[in-house]
C-alpha cells in the first residue's frame, strides 16, 4: 500500500505542467496553443524564450530526480520497505506525458527521464547529455537529438549493467523511459519525412565561423 501511495504521489508529482504554469504566469499565453502544442521544455524554449525555457527544463529534471535522490540518500525511507527508487522516478516521467490535468497529453519525457538517471548514475546522465548536444551539433534537431540520446542510453545501460543481478530496475526503467520518448516523438517524425520539422538556431554562430573560414582559406 505504501508503494503504491508513493507511486501516487510520484505521479502527480511529474504531471505538474512547469512549462504551462510559466507560460500563464509570465506570458499570459497557453503553451498548448502556440508552437507544437506540446507541454515540454523545448516548445516552452521556443515560444517563451531562454529564461523561461531553462526554468521549465531545471525543473522538469527536478520533479523526477529529486524523489529518487532523497529515496536512495535519505535514511527515513529505510524502514518504509519501498520497490527500487528508480520505478517512482519512472512513475514522475508518466505522469510527465500523461498528465491527468491535460487529458494525458504533456510533454515527451526527455528532461524528466535524464533527471531520474542522473540521481541514480551521474555517469549515465552525463552520456545521455553528451550524446543528445553532439546529435543536435550534427543534425540541428532537438528530436532527433533527444530520440538518439535516449536510445545511446538504453544500449549503453544494458551493455554496462546486464551481468549485475541488483540492476533489473535500472534496465526496466530505462527501457520503458526510452519506449515512451521514442513513441511521444510521433508528430516529429512526420515532420522530419516532410522537411517541416523546426531546427535550432542557437548553433547558427558555428555555421558563421565555418563559412567565414572557408572565405578565408578561399581567399
Amino acid at each position: 500500500m505504501v508503494n503504491v501511495l508513493f507511486l501516487l504521489l510520484a505521479y502527480l508529482l511529474g504531471s505538474i505542467p512547469f512549462s504551462y504554469l510559466f507560460g500563464e504566469l509570465f506570458r499570459h499565453q497557453d503553451l498548448r496553443k502556440l508552437g507544437s502544442g506540446n507541454l515540454g521544455a523545448t516548445n516552452a524554449f521556443r515560444e517563451f524564450g531562454k529564461p523561461i525555457g531553462i526554468a521549465v527544463s531545471l525543473l522538469d529534471v527536478t520533479k523526477s530526480g529529486l524523489l529518487v535522490f532523497l529515496m536512495i540518500n535519505t535514511s527515513w525511507f529505510d524502514s518504509l520497505d519501498l520497490i527500487s527508487p528508480l520505478y517512482f522516478g519512472l512513475a514522475s516521467v508518466i505522469g510527465h506525458v500523461y498528465p491527468v490535468w491535460f487529458k494525458f497529453k504533456g510533454g515527451k519525457g526527455v528532461a524528466t527521464s535524464f533527471g531520474l538517471l542522473l540521481a541514480y548514475d551521474y555517469r549515465i546522465a552525463i552520456v545521455m547529455v553528451l550524446v543528445f548536444f553532439l546529435t543536435q551539433i550534427i543534425t540541428r534537431y532537438v528530436s532527433v537529438s533527444s530520440v538518439t540520446s535516449a536510445v545511446v542510453t538504453l544500449i549503453l545501460v544494458i551493455i554496462r549493467y546486464f551481468t549485475l543481478e541488483e540492476s533489473i530496475p535500472l534496465i526496466i526503467v530505462t527501457a520503458i523511459s526510452v519506449g515512451i520518448i521514442v513513441y511521444s516523438h510521433r508528430s516529429n517524425y512526420q515532420r522530419l519525412r516532410k522537411g517541416t520539422e523546426r531546427r535550432v538556431h542557437w548553433l547558427d554562430f558555428l555555421d558563421k565561423k565555418i563559412i567565414n573560414k572557408k572565405s578565408k582559406d578561399q581567399n
